[in-house]
């Protein structure tokens, strides 16, 4: 879109009805996705970043020759909107997935080194985690927008790759199955991360088995606590390269699993 064209938007806006329908659906579509869309602009001060850049987005993504028709009909109505609104939802928690897989892998390797006691409050989501977990959700946000995920989101509301009628958006069958399969995938990528923790504590742990049976006057239990956090944040640490690497590849393939979803 020229900038002749974009300035002349909002004329356009006022004067066909048409157009001002399509971006509120627009503005729909992308509020949802500033919403929940991770690492942009997140907790209670992001409001005042979230909400002017869906303004400006639905602004720029406005067509005048792809537009809606205002629906006569209230039922209608309702319906463009809640399909917008799942338009940005599905867009924004495909990687929120991967950032659930990161927060998972914290929560199974901080049980496993016995620091569930120790939590943070997320102020995305203002609710308690692990240390651990907090660490790695930030890091796969981090690796997110190093990608360039974000703008492969905003592409694919936007309609760069293949144009999409503000309203007209129904999951298919086959954006559910993406959908489901992409979540079923946060307990998979959990695992994968938390790993070299669990088995180097497993091996820890059955190192102390072994030593209590051999020497039955040490105190083990006094033992095993500070050793399993040692070893379990030094392997964190070490594996900290290769899991930024992991979701830098999970967040590669971000485009050909947002277009399935929403194709």
């Amino acid at each position: 879109m020229g900038d002749s064209l974009i300035l002349s938007v909002p004329q356009l806006i006022l004067e066909r009805l048409d157009v001002g329908w399509s971006f509120l659906l627009l503005l729909t579509r992308y509020t949802a996705f500033m919403m929940l869309a991770p690492g942009l602009g997140g907790g209670i001060g992001g409001i005042l970043i979230r909400y002017p850049a869906a303004v400006v987005l639905a602004l720029v993504s406005v067509r005048p020759d792809v537009t809606t028709a205002v629906p006569t009909d209230m039922a209608i109505m309702v319906a463009q909107v809640v399909s917008e609104m799942l338009l940005g939802a599905i867009v924004a928690i495909i990687p929120l997935t991967i950032v659930a897989g990161a927060q998972t892998a914290g929560h199974l390797a901080s049980g496993t080194m016995g620091l569930n006691a120790a939590q943070l409050i997320d102020p995305s989501t203002q609710t308690a985690l692990p240390d651990l977990a907090r660490i790695y959700s930030d890091f796969a946000i981090v690796a997110f927008l190093l990608v360039g995920g974000h703008y492969v989101a905003v592409s694919e509301l936007a309609g760069l790759n293949e144009v999409i009628r503000p309203g007209s958006f129904i999951l298919s069958a086959t954006g559910l199955d993406t959908l489901i399969s992409q979540t079923a995938r946060i307990f998979q990528i959990g695992c994968l991360i938390a790993a070299p923790a669990i088995v180097a504590l497993l091996l820890t742990n059955f190192v102390m088995g072994i030593i209590s049976k051999a020497v039955p006057t040490i105190n083990i239990f006094i033992i095993s606590f500070p050793l399993t956090i040692g070893v379990g944040l030094v392997i964190s640490i070490i594996a900290m390269p290769e899991v930024m690497h992991f979701l830098g590849r999970e967040f590669t393939r971000l485009g050909d699993v947002l277009s399935g979803a929403i194709r």
